[in-house]
This record gives structure tokens, sequence and C-alpha cells, in this order.
């Protein structure tokens, strides 16, 4: 495979030769986005920075962060700062969702089951109902553009008709702000990146936008566990430090909390039925069985989560990282605590007891070791999907305290991957190990 732009010779359809170099499938849009040449027409949005299809035919793609991107993925759209919308792939070798990956700390997110959804999203987030509450600040508004010859208006062409009329408008009609997000969850376009925004804005709140480090310091609040665990759930708050932060804001305390659990748990639940690998769904709805009391079925729904990875937990957008370094995750932090309480027995899960406290090694390091001894026994017994899902795990439980390990991982992926007939995936993790090589 040719890594010069000198040697470089333009294959005949773009779609076709993406399809030889990683042995997929692809979609309709996908295909037109390459062999169209839509990836040229002017960007805008917050992702406007398409990768080029020479680039992605690369043995080792520059625009790959291995060890960080999730290894099957492959970037195809930038903003410019770090961040990346990523095509991921499943094990019969199509693309299965297009999901946000985050550079401050590996975060991703769903954001459609295909291009056009992602591009959607990005394009009419902005006009959802309730604040936006992105991974970090943003420095300014995007630069939306619209009409013929532009990429959302490509998009709205692989859309159905009620989300392509409205991504085609000019102007903004913000009587219908309200109705936009029934009608993209209606038409399941970006459905789960949708829930996910109506579920954050449930739980907004006057507090969660007025308090911040500097004022909690102030009144000698530690920012965690204390402040974000009042974020996470104003009714957590003390009486008489609410009385105290109103009189320092200059506000009525009533004012500053407030939050409707009830519509965020109908969000996160629909995710949650779909998607056990979401854990900031679980957070919501097993949180919510533990304010009503309930142990039984919080306990039940933080089990299903217990294995999603620790980086699609929106813990920063949800403020649910008020727990113990040690517990690692959310949901193994309420089981912890529900277990003091006498409500389990911990000890009778071997993946639960890694994250004992009194443990030497990392808490990294020791879910490595795990997932790797149980990818090492299904490889052994040639069960290729679970030999590949737990090397999967291995390296994006928690991540690795080295990236050396990556190298190892990546290798033992390809390895299980191409021996189930996962060829896709065997690609993507010899191209991202090629790219970790090449870093190193």
């Amino acid at each position: 495979m040719s890594t010069s732009n000198a040697s470089f010779r333009r294959p005949p359809s773009w779609s076709s030769a993406l399809r030889d170099r990683y042995h997929c499938a692809l979609t309709s849009d996908l295909s037109d986005w390459w062999d169209r040449e839509i990836w040229r027409y002017e960007a805008g949005g917050e992702f406007d920075q398409p990768v080029s299809p020479q680039s992605l035919l690369e043995e080792a793609p520059e625009v790959i962060w291995p060890g960080f991107m999730l290894p099957d993925t492959l970037p195809i759209l930038g903003n410019g700062y770090g961040d990346w919308l990523c095509l991921r792939f499943d094990a019969n070798n199509r693309p299965a969702e297009v999901i946000h990956w985050y550079h401050g700390g590996g975060d991703w997110m769903p954001w459609g089951r295909t291009l056009s959804e992602a591009i959607a999203f990005d394009y009419l987030r902005s006009r959802l109902p309730g604040r936006r509450q992105y991974y970090a600040n943003v420095a300014q508004e995007f630069d939306l553009r619209f009409g013929d010859q532009s990429i959302p208006d490509w998009a709205a062409s692989h859309l159905p008709a009620p989300v392509a009329e409205v991504l085609r408008q000019t102007e903004h009609d913000r009587s219908e702000v309200v109705y936009l997000d029934d009608t993209m969850l209606t038409e399941e376009v970006a459905a789960i990146a949708v829930r996910c925004e109506m579920t954050l804005r449930s739980l907004d709140s006057p507090l969660r936008q007025v308090l911040q480090p500097t004022k909690a310091n102030h009144l000698g609040i530690p920012w965690e566990p204390d402040a974000v665990s009042w974020l996470f759930d104003n009714a957590l708050v003390p009486p008489e430090r609410l009385n105290a932060l109103a009189t320092m804001l200059g506000r009525d305390a009533d004012d500053l909390v407030g939050q409707d659990w009830s519509t965020a748990v109908e969000h996160a639940s629909a995710v949650f039925e779909q998607r056990q690998d979401l854990s900031w769904a679980a957070a919501v709805m097993g949180w919510s069985h533990e304010k009503s009391n309930d142990p039984v079925a919080a306990i039940s729904i933080y089990r299903r989560a217990l294995f999603g990875s620790s980086f699609a937990d929106q813990s920063v957008r949800f403020r649910t990282h008020w727990f113990p370094e040690s517990a690692g995750k959310f949901v193994v932090a309420r089981l912890q605590h529900l277990a003091k309480q006498g409500n389990l027995e911990l000890d009778a899960d071997p993946y639960l007891k890694l994250f004992r406290d009194e443990e030497e090694s990392p808490l990294t390091r020791r879910l490595t070791d795990y997932w790797c001894n149980v990818a090492e026994i299904a490889e052994n017994e040639e069960r290729w999907a679970d030999a590949y899902n737990a090397y999967y795990r291995a390296g994006w439980d928690l991540g690795c305290d080295r990236m050396s390990t990556y190298e190892d991982l990546l290798t033992n992926m390809e390895r299980v991957a191409r021996s189930g007939g996962q060829l896709t995936r065997a690609e993507l993790a010899t191209t991202h190990r090629l790219c970790l090589l090449a870093r190193m």
C-alpha cells in the first residue's frame, strides 16, 4: 500500500478502493460521499474538515489516534481541534454507526447509524430545545452553511423527508424548535444522540449553570465529590449549603434547583433498551431507582451496564464523576455502596473483586490482565467473537496504563478477528497497530 502522494494513482472508484482496502461493505450514502466527492463540498457545522479517501487508503493514516480511538473505527470528519466523527464497523464487516470521538479523554458517543444522520445531528443539535452541554467550552459559534452543493444538502438527500426539510431550511423558524426533537425521534434519525441531549436538558438547572469550582472553593465546598454530586442530583444539596449558595449568587434557593428526573428516565430507558454499553443511561436509571428506595431494581440496572466502557459514560456532561477514583466507574461505585448497605455480595463476582482498594497493581492493569485471560480462554476454545470482545475490553474498558500494551492487544485482535471472519475489524486492528508503531 503506497503512503506517498508522489506514487499515488487515483483509483477508478474511491468506494471500491476503500472496500478492497478494509474488506468491508459500504452503505449507499458512504459510496455516494466518496464517489461523487461530496467530501470536497463546502463544509460547515462543528465537523467541517472531511478526511480524504486517499489518506484512508494509506497503510498508516495520520488521522488515526491509535490506542485512543476505538480499534474498530475510521475517522471521517474532524473539527479542527482534535475531535472526530468516526465510522464504526460491526462483526459483519459493515459500518454500524458513526460516533463522536472526543480527544480530551477519548470519550465517545453514537451520533447516528449513518454518516447522513451524524451530519444532520451536527447541524441541527443547536436547534434542539435546551442548553447545549458540550464536552468542553466552545470557543465560537459554528459556521453553518446550507444550500445547493453543501454537505447538509447532500445529507438531506439520504434522510427521511421531515428531517430533510428542516435540514434544508436556511431561515430558522424558532417556533418549530420545540418539535425538532420529536421529529428526529419519530423518524429515528440520530435517535440516541437526541435522547442524550434530551436527558441532559431534563437534568439541567440554574445550579448546574452557575456553580463552578471557584465559587465552591469560596464557600469551602469540595468540588469532588460534594459539588459535582449536587450537580448530578440537585436533591443532594444540604439545605444550609443551598441557602449559602443562593445568598452568594443573589438568587432564591428554590430558583436554583429543579430537575425533571421522570423525563430523563424516559429517554435514558429508551436508550438502555437498545444499548447496555452506554452507561450514562444506566447511571440515570439506576440512580432514579435509588431515589425511589428500590435498591433491587438499581442493582439490576447497574449490573447490566457493568461491562460498559468508561469512555462511553459521558461522566463529565452528566456529572457522574464524583465516585471514588478506585471505583473506576459510576455503576461500580454504586454497587459498592449498595453492598455496604447489605443489598448484595460483591465477592461472588470476579470482575467486581478487581475494584478493591487493597490491590497493589493499578486498576487499569488489573482489568487488562483479567480481560486478556478471558480472551485467551475463548481463543483456545475457538470462540473467536468472544475472544475479540474480551481483547477489546482489555484495552478500552478503563484503558491501559502503558501505550505499549495496545500493540499486543491490537495484534491479538487482528488474529482472532481474522479467524472469526471479521475481516474489516482485523484490517482495522492492523491499521491502528501500524499507526501506533509509526508514533512510538
